[in-house]
């Protein structure tokens, strides 16, 4: 008598080697999926996913403009002359008052508060010289090449006491180039709005009057005089 025997089907157990493809149940075709094993989920597209990220990018972008925006105006804006708060013709007083952060170096009981300063200034002469004056102190100064000199005159009036520091007193041209926005003057000396005598940085007097010598280009029109204290305020006088 002839037995006929059925080879055994390999399992899924414990025995199968590692790396072996799984084996088939009863009734399945070699290729097909057994029925509970689950085809893999399709993935979510790169939009999808980062759907809200892509909604609070630009909040993000608005916000941190904004806050670089103060930041660099809260370093800029009260550096340099570029808010003009009064505007006369030569021969007129100007009225200029802004406030400033005292140190108390003139003035201790000031030291480390706001101060409002307010002073008047009237351009009263501009004209071209051919040589510098000897300065109070020092060696005389000579009027380099290619340069030209000249002599601004103003009268103050303010009150005593109020702080004159990075005074600065600037020609600008017709094209609107400047000249002598540096707070010392073609002498050297560090304080343009003092008298050559002054002891300090503080007016002495309810009114003076000062003569500063700024450089400019030969060929340079001068149509203005500006006048301020290292900004952001500033007064003009124009030249007829």
């Amino acid at each position: 008598m002839t037995t006929l025997v059925t080879p055994a089907v390999p399992g899924s157990g414990r025995g199968t080697p590692p790396g072996a493809a799984p084996s088939l149940q009863p009734g399945m075709l070699p290729g097909s999926v057994p029925p509970d094993l689950r085809a893999p989920a399709r993935r979510r597209g790169w939009w999808r996913r980062n759907i809200v990220w892509l909604v609070l990018l630009p909040i993000a972008v608005a916000a941190a403009a904004g806050a670089s925006s103060f930041r660099v105006w809260a370093y800029w804006w009260p550096v340099g002359l570029h808010h003009e708060v009064d505007r006369v013709a030569v021969g007129e007083p100007a009225h200029l008052a802004g406030e400033y952060y005292d140190l108390g170096f003139d003035v201790p009981e000031r030291a480390n508060t706001m101060v409002l300063r307010e002073i008047d200034a009237t351009v009263t002469g501009i004209e071209q010289v051919e040589r510098l004056p000897p300065p109070l102190y020092g060696d005389p100064v000579t009027i380099p090449d290619g340069s030209v000199a000249y002599e601004v005159q103003v009268h103050f009036a303010a009150e005593p006491q109020t702080d004159l520091s990075l005074c600065q007193i600037i020609l600008v041209s017709e094209e609107g180039t400047r000249y002598g926005e540096s707070t010392t003057d073609a002498q050297g000396r560090s304080n343009r709005c003092s008298t050559p005598d002054a002891e300090g940085f503080v007016s002495e007097q309810p009114e003076w009057d000062v003569s500063t010598f700024v450089l400019a280009d030969p060929d340079a029109e001068i149509t203005q005089v500006r006048l301020g204290f290292g900004g952001p305020e500033y007064v003009t006088a124009d030249l007829p």
